[in-house]
Formats: C-alpha cells, sequence, structure tokens
C-alpha cells in the first residue's frame, strides 16, 4: 500500500465514534472519535513517561509514544467495539487476531511494516514498561472523557458503571507506577465533584 493509502485510510479515525461512550447516554453528536482518544492517549504516555524517567525508572519514551500513535490504527479498518462486546466475540481473542489481520493488510506494502507490527504485538502482550504504560494512558483517556461528559450534565449509571470499571482497570497500574496512582486520585476527585454535575 502506498503510504497516501495509508493516510487516508487512517484518516477514517476521525470519523470512526468510540462506541463505550453511546452506552453511558452520550449521543452520537458527542461521542469522541478513535482519532481524538489516540492523541489524547499519545499525550498522557507522553508525560507519563516524562514522569518515571524523572523518577529515575528506564523507560524507552520514543517507544511507548510509537506504540500508543499505532494501538489503534486496526480500528480504521475494524472500527471500534466496545467493552461490553468482547464477551460475546467467539473464539476467545477473536477481537485481537481480527486487528492483528487487519493491521497486516493496512501495513502490508510498507518497508517499516514488521517494526510496527512488533510494536502493536509488544503493545498487545503487555510485558514491557511502555507497553504497560500506554494501557493505562488508554484507560486515563477514559477517564479524562468522562470528566468531560459529567461536565456537560451526563450522569447516567452506564457513565458510572464504566468509571468504575476502569478505575478497578487502572488497580495494576497504580501499583506499579506512582504517578498513575496519583492520577486516578486526582480524576476521581474531580469527576464526583459536585461542580462537576
Amino acid at each position: 500500500m502506498k503510504l497516501t493509502e495509508l493516510l487516508l485510510r487512517l484518516n477514517r479515525l476521525k470519523n470512526i465514534p468510540r462506541t463505550g461512550w453511546l452506552f453511558c447516554d452520550i449521543s452520537t453528536m458527542d461521542v469522541e472519535d478513535v482519532a481524538q482518544h489516540s492523541f489524547e492517549v499519545v499525550s498522557i504516555t507522553m508525560f507519563l513517561a516524562d514522569e518515571l524517567m524523572k523518577e529515575g525508572k528506564k523507560v524507552n519514551r520514543e517507544r511507548a509514544i510509537s506504540m500508543a500513535i499505532l494501538h489503534d490504527w486496526a480500528e480504521s479498518e475494524v472500527a471500534d467495539f466496545p467493552y461490553t462486546a468482547k464477551k460475546y466475540l467467539k473464539p476467545a481473542r477473536a477481537k485481537e487476531r481480527m486487528e492483528h489481520d487487519a493491521l497486516v493488510d493496512l501495513l502490508k506494502d510498507l518497508p517499516e511494516k514488521e517494526g510496527y507490527l512488533k510494536l502493536w504485538e509488544e503493545y498487545r502482550e503487555e510485558k514491557t514498561a511502555e507497553s504497560k504504560l500506554v494501557h493505562a494512558a488508554d484507560l486515563l483517556s477514559i477517564m479524562v472523557q468522562g470528566i468531560k461528559y459529567r461536565e456537560r450534565g451526563i450522569k447516567s449509571r452506564g457513565l458510572n458503571e464504566l468509571w468504575r470499571a476502569v478505575k478497578e482497570d487502572l488497580k495494576p497500574y497504580a501499583e506499579e507506577f506512582k504517578i498513575v496512582g496519583e492520577l486516578i486520585k486526582e480524576l476521581n476527585s474531580s469527576f464526583t465533584s459536585p461542580s462537576s454535575f
């Protein structure tokens, strides 16, 4: 695939809604798109990596940012599946295999294809500090967006349930990375503050 075609296909991410928000009673007009989410994940990843490096932790900032940039590229081919859909995707890991195949197709003619695929696979395996940072950033982005929806007056049960689920999913990252735990506390305070209602 020529770079021009790849860029045009990735541009679709600007039109693909993050469907999980629909289950939180967010209108289709207000739902963030995958590209918006991805930008936020990249930004959070960069800030987290910077903080960890200040603490003297060994983190490859460039690798983490690159991983964050491409972590949702496959969704330009397969769209976004909400968390609630995962239990219906059979057999196990069907979504991951589908996204892998979509990414292979998306990158098929790029000379750097193998490097990008390795980064994505590292992200999926979640064994390195960099991949864990991106997963944490992915979840923290949901919290940031949840606060923005709360500020707009959304008080749905779905939003509250998602908030609790994301906080639970973030626990292992908060235990491993002090900055993640601190951010969770601050974001939770903003979400539950009466001024955000």
